[in-house]
């Protein structure tokens, strides 16, 4: 046999169907991971791919993982074969103004659109969230509802997702075009290197050794939200995820001491270590917190309570456990969708005295 023949990577042709570009995105797949998984695929830089279908010009793939403008998706459309409303769908445009704010038909040229979404607690664009056994089964590839903090467990493999590097406890941000087929690049001190110098952590994310959910009423709560996110909730859901949203500010160890609940959502908030990461991080970032607020909430409505009533049990839980300044709100953060607002429980807090309004920026 003669030495092999070099592999030719075969140039793209602008306007011209290619072999290697027409693939379906699995279900419900984010906008960002299938061009990635296309460029691995056809053997090219994801930057060439983007150059390719023009989606510079709409400012980059974290631009265009936001909303695909009407060009641009007949356009992306007609190069891989993939419907527009599937684009569409694929876009976190598909939240807008049920779990997230609402946005305009050109959000980049409104700034204080752009300020809201950057700013809203409820979307996770830099900070990754992943089960590491999805990434291995699936190719690295993953859904587009990991961008919101609203997912906290994975259904199919019955763990809770993680956001930190089990090495280095650090958390994980995703990579260059939004990528997660990577390590952990967090600086970290080396103790063989000489000097005090330190280097990157470099622990694969599929190597996290996930956290299994315990409490099938987790897995409940997970699909009760999931049904929201995809806009066919009933009232009780609505409810469910009005309080949550609240509770993940207030939730507190005393209001998980019952029997039957999941005791990983109780070490958690009782850590130390917790209570430092709340310093740095939003408290959104935890999916642990928010399945515990989900839990709390679950239970507190159960017997159908008014709004009024609510406030008033969610205080007297947390005077047990001493918490007895009021919460400050940060209006701007904490912003969301039309499905949310306005939130029945607020207002009844603030009364209560439990929850303060406050502005974005204080003088």
């Amino acid at each position: 046999m003669g030495p092999s023949t070099p592999r030719t990577r075969r140039a793209a042709v602008p306007g011209q169907r290619t072999a290697d570009t027409a693939f379906q995105p699995l279900a419900d797949e984010s906008l960002a991971s299938w061009i990635n998984a296309m460029a691995r695929h056809s053997g090219v830089e994801t930057r060439a791919l983007l150059r390719e279908f023009q989606l510079s010009r709409d400012g980059a793939l974290t631009m265009a993982q936001t909303r695909l403008s009407e060009q641009s998706v007949r356009r992306l459309s007609r190069k891989t074969g993939i419907s527009e409303a599937v684009l569409h769908g694929m876009t976190l445009a598909r939240y807008a103004g049920n779990a997230l704010p609402h946005l305009p038909v050109s959000p980049w040229v409104d700034g204080a659109a752009v300020r809201q979404w950057s700013s809203s607690a409820w979307l996770m664009d830099h900070e990754a969230r992943w089960c590491a056994r999805c990434l291995r089964e699936d190719d690295m590839r993953w859904p587009l509802r990991w961008m919101l903090p609203w997912n906290f467990a994975c259904l199919r493999h019955r763990v809770y997702m993680a956001t930190e590097c089990v090495r280095c406890l650090s958390p994980v941000r995703f990579g260059r075009h939004l990528s997660l087929d990577r390590s952990c690049d967090a600086r970290v001190e080396d103790a063989r290197r000489r000097y005090g110098h330190d280097g990157p952590c470099a622990y694969p994310i599929t190597m996290h050794r996930p956290l299994p959910v315990s409490d099938e009423a987790v897995l409940g709560l997970q699909t009760r939200i999931s049904t929201w996110l995809d806009g066919s909730a009933t009232v009780d859901d609505r409810q469910l995820v009005s309080l949550t949203a609240v509770m993940i500010m207030l939730v507190t160890p005393v209001m998980l001491r019952r029997s039957g609940e999941d005791p990983a959502l109780l070490c958690n908030l009782r850590s130390r270590r917790y209570v430092g990461r709340m310093a740095e991080r939003r408290l959104w970032a935890d999916p642990l917190r928010v399945a515990a607020a989900a839990s709390v909430a679950q239970r507190v409505l159960s017997s159908r309570p008014s709004a009024a009533e609510v406030a008033r049990h969610v205080a007297d839980l947390r005077s047990l456990d001493y918490r007895d300044a009021p919460w400050r709100l940060d209006v701007m953060e904490w912003a969301y969708g039309a499905a949310l607002r306005p939130n029945p429980y607020v207002e009844e807090l603030v009364r209560q005295g439990v929850i303060t309004i406050g502005s974005y920026k204080q003088a």
